[in-house]
């Protein structure tokens, strides 16, 4: 059973750090894990990888970005640390399906394609165990 409390302050570092250039090793140091073990911990903890939730939250972040704001698409898409405005938008595209100057138009985006931040209480949900065991009929 992987410790949830280091698990939860995993999270805690990457949601403070979303704004800067951090990877996943700065992530297993700051729960003072190795590498290998922090990313299975973290897979098996919340069925994601590290850098797939860094990217899935930099992703959602940039887009409550885009409907709240007026700044530029390429400024907020640095702010994340995405190093072009082609990988900005090749990376949103593949998230949200669209391009972020359709998220802008648009002026909406259904919350379900949004990656909410994990809390340790959702933490402590899915590592109970499997769910809808298939039955063979």
């Amino acid at each position: 059973m992987p410790d949830l409390a280091l698990m939860s302050k995993a999270i805690d570092f990457i949601e403070d750090n979303l704004l800067e250039a951090i990877i996943v090793a700065d992530m297993a140091d700051a729960v003072s894990y190795s590498l290998y073990h922090f990313c299975r911990t973290f897979n098996q903890t919340t069925h994601h990888t590290p850098y797939d939730y860094l990217m899935r939250r930099r992703l959602s972040e940039s887009a409550h970005a885009l409907l709240q704001t007026d700044r530029k698409i390429i400024d907020i898409g640095l702010d994340y640390q995405f190093n072009s405005p082609e990988t900005f938008s090749r990376a949103f595209k593949r998230m949200f399906g669209m391009q972020p100057t359709q998220l802008r138009k648009q002026a909406t985006i259904d919350p379900r394609w949004r990656m909410p931040r994990l809390t340790e209480a959702h933490i402590r949900h899915i590592s109970q165990g499997p769910y809808l065991k298939p039955a063979l009929v």
